[in-house]
């Protein structure tokens, strides 16, 4: 009877110690090897004042929309490069990014200053611009050859800390009234 208890201990020691030292490894840690980290630059949409700050319905064109694109923080090390998107007409979380057009690529120093207009606008997504239509500007961000996207297809292209940072905005919106 001693020997069984003896048997069935030493055998679930046995077994406890090959999970143990199974379970761990060299690349196991708070950031294991495998993963990459990028240095990925916080940048800044606002609009310009000296621009338009709606699309006016009655006379759509005049509009002349500015916005400036900047690191938030100055001395940050840049992005490789950015694309300049346009989303149109995500009102909330619960709709898609899936309406995202290019308008401006490979920009690779900052900041920049655009200025847009309502028929660069109804060129890129092929129909005239209506009541209430809204139009989202936003950096796509490359650190190396890594894309990080605005407007990704689902979730939010930035972190909900940075979007409580003063004077921070993700994007620069445009809407018809």
């Amino acid at each position: 009877m001693k020997i069984r208890k003896t048997n069935i201990l030493l055998a679930a020691a046995s077994l406890g110690a090959i999970i143990a030292f199974t379970g761990c490894n060299k690349d196991d840690g708070a950031i294991p090897e495998r993963i990459t980290i990028n240095d990925v630059p916080t940048i800044t949409t606002n609009i310009d004042p000296a621009g338009s700050q709606f699309i006016a319905m009655s006379n759509t064109a005049a509009f002349s929309g500015k916005f400036k694109v900047d690191l938030y923080f100055a001395g940050a090390t840049p992005p490789t490069k950015i694309d300049i998107v346009v989303r149109k007409n995500n009102l909330n979380s619960t709709v898609t990014n899936a309406n995202v057009k290019l308008y401006k690529a490979s920009i690779t120093s900052l900041p920049a200053t655009f200025t847009v207009t309502a028929a660069e606008i109804e060129a890129l997504f092929g129909t005239p611009i209506v009541l209430k239509d809204i139009y989202d500007f936003a950096p796509d961000i490359y650190v190396g050859d890594r894309k990080y996207e605005a407007f990704p297809v689902t979730g939010t292209g930035s972190g909900v800390g940075l979007n409580a940072m003063p004077f921070f905005s993700p994007w620069t919106r445009f809407e018809a009234k």
